[in-house]
């Protein structure tokens, strides 16, 4: 026969730690919030090897009859659930910030805590995910070099490949060399080489305020500095995937960083593009998707909802072309019509002003040629949908609505020419449009899910009902071979 106490034990030690009856160690930590934790040296050794070697006799304080172990680099907050841990082997961190977990992983990995790493690491990744995508520098530069938070480096650099701006939109250029580095040798960063050699360069500027905008105006020893700062990031940046205005502009200004030898590889490759290197040096990385208002995370699950699935695509197996951005191209719906038509499958991205939100639907046909502005047009269109995104950079909070039906399948209305279409996406004479539910009118979008035209209407509803469009975007959805 056997029994299980260990709820009893696991309450009897939160007493004793929460009254501190017989305590032999008073335990200092925090710095700014100071607070002194009166604790139990044999508790504390028989939990922790490293408490095994701090209270050894030479690390520890006397003051009147008791000892005294001072940690001020770690927060009292956080030695609180860390002295919880201990005591009862239970821990509650539902309350903590993204901020506080973090500081919780770098002060259990100098306590060699592994099973309580590992817990608020696993926990953070679920639970606090937002905030590694908003602050990957301030991630990275405090658990990089932790072997034992190998876990959280690899999910933030996926993180970063599948949608670079959550890097480069933050303070990236604080980063240590050997980071960035790293985040360089991303074969699966979704950014066009062009614009992550003017990363680079940025950053290594940044560090040498002294030089001069221009790379033309820079000595030899302007030349030797940012050659000395940006030895082995250049080796990462694959210059030969640019396309020959890409680096005629952006890179040739640099090219005395260059060695003689990579100077007429460039050169060479410009002039006779057949010669172009079969390495990796060669080989364009990750997929960059061309929009202002989404990033990789975005389309993969757009590309996943086209495939009738539910979940994100780890490599879109579609190429997004750009053929619409109204900022650009302007907020007319003449030039949407005459850029757009006849493009087959694509996807709309709108975003309003004053409000984070993603707008988008998704037309598996083509947006036809149609009249007079007022007119309207239908097409077949039973796979198309819509979809709503708390901003550009996350899927939390996604929401798709599909085309459904709730009337007459066999006819909506028996006078209507119409009446062959089953399934149907139709657009005035103006903008995109998702029937009534996605309506854009030149700077104008609204959602009117009151009218149920025929039946047919989307099973979701935006939380938004009209405003004024800061940008959209129109992309062209093609089919392409993933090689391995």
């Amino acid at each position: 026969m056997s029994a299980n106490f260990y709820t009893l034990h696991s309450k009897n030690f939160s007493q004793l730690f929460e009254s501190g009856i017989n305590f032999d160690l008073v335990l200092r930590a925090g710095d700014k919030d100071k607070r002194e934790f009166k604790v139990h040296t044999q508790i504390l050794y028989a939990q922790s090897t490293y408490f095994q070697v701090a209270l050894s006799k030479k690390w520890l304080k006397k003051k009147n009859d008791c000892y005294v172990f001072e940690k001020t680099n770690i927060e009292a907050d956080i030695f609180e659930i860390i002295l919880r841990y201990l005591y009862t082997g239970e821990v509650n961190i539902e309350k903590c910030d993204g901020s506080q977990i973090l500081k919780l992983l770098v002060a259990t990995d100098e306590l060699n805590l592994d099973n309580l790493l590992q817990f608020a690491q696993s926990y953070l990744i679920k639970s606090r995910a937002s905030f590694i995508v908003e602050q990957p520098v301030r991630v990275l530069e405090l658990i990089f070099r932790l072997e034992s938070c190998k876990t959280l480096r690899i999910f933030c650099l996926d993180e970063i490949c599948k949608n670079y701006t959550h890097l480069f939109d933050s303070d990236y250029m604080t980063l240590d060399k050997d980071i960035f580095t790293q985040i360089l040798q991303q074969d699966k960063l979704h950014i066009k080489e062009v614009e992550l050699w003017k990363r680079v360069v940025k950053w290594g500027t940044s560090r040498h305020p002294e030089l001069k905008p221009s790379p033309t105006e820079w000595s030899i020893d302007d030349v030797n500095r940012m050659k000395k700062t940006l030895t082995g990031l250049m080796e990462h940046i694959r210059f030969f995937a640019m396309s020959a205005g890409e680096y005629y502009d952006e890179v040739r200004p640099y090219r005395k960083l260059f060695s003689k030898k990579l100077r007429e590889e460039m050169l060479q490759f410009i002039m006779l593009p057949s010669r172009k290197p079969s390495d990796i040096k060669a080989k364009a990385r990750g997929r960059p998707i061309n929009s202002r208002l989404v990033g990789y995370s975005i389309m993969a699950l757009v590309a996943g909802w086209i495939d009738s699935m539910n979940t994100a695509y780890e490599e879109i197996p579609y190429e997004f072309t750009l053929i619409y951005r109204a900022s650009r191209d302007g907020f007319d719906d003449e030039k949407f019509r005459s850029m757009c038509s006849n493009k087959g499958p694509t996807v709309v991205i709108a975003k309003l002003t004053d409000h984070p939100n993603i707008l988008g639907g998704y037309n598996p046909s083509h947006w036809p040629v149609y009249g007079s502005v007022g007119s309207q047009t239908y097409n077949n269109a039973d796979a198309s949908f819509i979809f709503e995104m708390s901003d550009g950079k996350s899927t939390a909070g996604a929401l798709i609505g599909r085309l459904t039906y709730s009337g007459n399948k066999n006819g909506w209305n028996r006078n209507s020419s119409h009446r062959n279409n089953n399934y149907y996406r139709y657009c005035y004479g103006y903008g995109p449009s998702f029937g009534s539910h996605f309506c854009i009118c030149g700077r104008s979008w609204s959602s009117d899910t009151s009218t149920n035209s025929y039946g047919f209407y989307y099973s979701t509803a935006y939380s938004i009902k009209d405003g004024t469009l800061e940008e959209y975007e129109v992309f062209t959805v093609n089919y392409r071979e993933i090689l391995n």
